[in-house]
């Protein structure tokens, strides 16, 4: 494993949070993130960088979303036709913990990132996101959305689709993935596989929960825990058929912080326990991990994570000999 190269860093008395990288189909990197005072602050907005030598050096930033509230969480998904799908979510802060939901959205770009469309909100105004978008073999879209719809105590995780390529997500067809009853569901992420997706997401029980779909996403298996205590994770499908999972380690293992873990999942059409995780990153403060990864040659990976002390994002890189 590498020394952390520095990706972006943040403009004067902003930080930097929340970083999600892809590869496009002629190797360049786009990446993107959040600037804010703090994780959570009233001005966040998102900005853009890329990498044409596989994360060496960085353009730099320029910032693609800058609305009225706190645009948060940006994930990024490249399609079959090489549009980028950017989606994020709008939070309107009333107060220091109260806020006013104004849904997610997504941009696409069909010029490498270079430039965005305007936003389209994704099914109902109150879901928040965390996980991109991803493409179905036949084209469909599908999104991973959460929150606690009006009227509900729990955090629910659903899934909203489109049939054309990103420019709509009609709220009328959401698919429950979790529904909580005694805790949270959160944070969803989608892994499509050969002839299954997969939804890994995380709990308020510290335990990330699991569940497939055997057809596109319109039914999921009931969603069972895993050995992962994870948080603000990703799950990168892999040249070779496997998926590299890094996420927030909750339990502290290697440190006292939440740092940067990985685990190599080998064969993930089965269970996804059972695998050594190692740690990949630790900047040394509280404030942490939600890392995204990229392949840029069969099993030679890189993962983005962020250092509040420094205000920058910053990459570092692995390989799958690194993974017991």
């Amino acid at each position: 494993m590498s020394e952390p190269v520095v990706v972006a860093t943040a403009a004067d008395g902003l930080q930097a949070h929340f970083p999600d990288v892809v590869r496009l189909a002629g190797g360049k990197l786009v990446a993107a993130y959040r600037e804010g005072a703090g994780h959570i602050s009233h001005e966040g907005r998102i900005a853009v960088v890329a990498s044409d030598d596989d994360g060496r050096t960085w353009s730099e930033p320029q910032v693609v979303v800058d609305g009225p509230h706190d645009d948060r969480d940006p994930k990024l998904a490249v399609l079959a036709d090489g549009t980028i799908l950017l989606s994020y979510f709008v939070l309107e802060w009333t107060s220091e913990r109260e806020h006013k939901n104004h849904g997610v959205q997504v941009r696409r770009s069909t010029d490498e990132g270079r430039t965005w469309g305007d936003p389209v909100l994704v099914g109902s105004l109150w879901w928040a996101s965390h996980g991109a978008a991803v493409e179905l073999p036949g084209g469909d879209l599908l999104l991973p959305v959460y929150n606690r719809p009006p009227g509900e105590r729990w955090h629910r995780a659903v899934v909203v689709r489109s049939t054309d390529g990103g420019h709509t997500w009609p709220a009328s067809s959401e698919v429950a993935l979790a529904t909580g009853t005694t805790f949270h569901f959160q944070e969803p992420t989608l892994t499509v596989l050969d002839g299954q997706l997969v939804a890994l997401i995380r709990t308020t029980v510290e335990t990330a929960y699991l569940a497939r779909s055997f057809d596109d996403g319109r039914t999921w298996t009931a969603p069972v825990p895993t050995d992962m205590p994870a948080s603000s994770h990703h799950a990168l499908p892999l040249a070779g058929g496997e998926v590299l999972v890094t996420y927030g380690d909750l339990s502290k293992r290697f440190s006292e912080h939440r740092e940067t873990v990985g685990r190599l999942v080998r064969r993930p059409l089965e269970t996804w326990d059972g695998y050594a995780d190692v740690q990949l990153y630790d900047s040394g403060h509280h404030d942490q991990a939600n890392p995204s990864s990229v392949e840029l040659s069969p099993g030679h990976f890189l993962t983005l994570g962020f250092d509040i002390p420094a205000a920058t994002v910053v990459a570092f890189s692995s390989s799958a000999e690194d993974y017991p």
